[in-house]
């Protein structure tokens, strides 16, 4: 491999650092003070959590092409997001972005408690389980 690949690989490696997974501990983190509200659009449906800062997670379902996007406040968009719910976890691929019928969906939907949401950059989120996630959800397989 030639020097300029292998300087080219380094770069590349040290500008998209791999997120690490949740501490083992997340599930008794205190959660990250805030609400979860909802929002209708005519062409999407929005899940967003807030807190005193705004709005730091927004899950968006677009309903023409059935996808669910994440989007993390003070994360570039891209920044590949972490999700660990009580019975899954992954790292989401380049964009963020989920087919509407994607398994950790319904993880999110179904967590006992708790959710942990993880950017490069930016401090994680250990949210409560709400109702809104999984309606946006919801509205992206109708």
């Amino acid at each position: 491999m030639s020097l300029f690949a292998l300087t080219l690989a380094a770069l590349q490696t040290a500008a998209a650092p791999a997120l690490q997974p949740p501490p083992a501990d997340w599930r008794t983190r205190a959660t990250t003070a805030g609400v979860w509200s909802w929002r209708n659009a005519s062409d999407a449906s929005e899940a967003m959590f807030s807190d005193s800062r705004g709005v730091q997670l927004v899950i968006r379902c677009t309903r023409a092409t059935r996808r669910i996007t994440f989007s993390r406040t003070g994360a570039a968009p891209t920044q590949r997001i972490r999700i660990a719910t009580t019975s899954s976890e992954r790292q989401l691929p380049p964009g963020n972005m989920l087919l509407a019928s994607d398994p950790l969906l319904d993880a999110i939907a179904f967590s006992r408690g708790r959710l942990w949401v993880d950017a490069t950059g930016v401090m994680p989120l250990v949210l409560r389980s709400a109702p809104e996630p999984a309606r946006a959800v919801e509205d992206c397989r109708s």
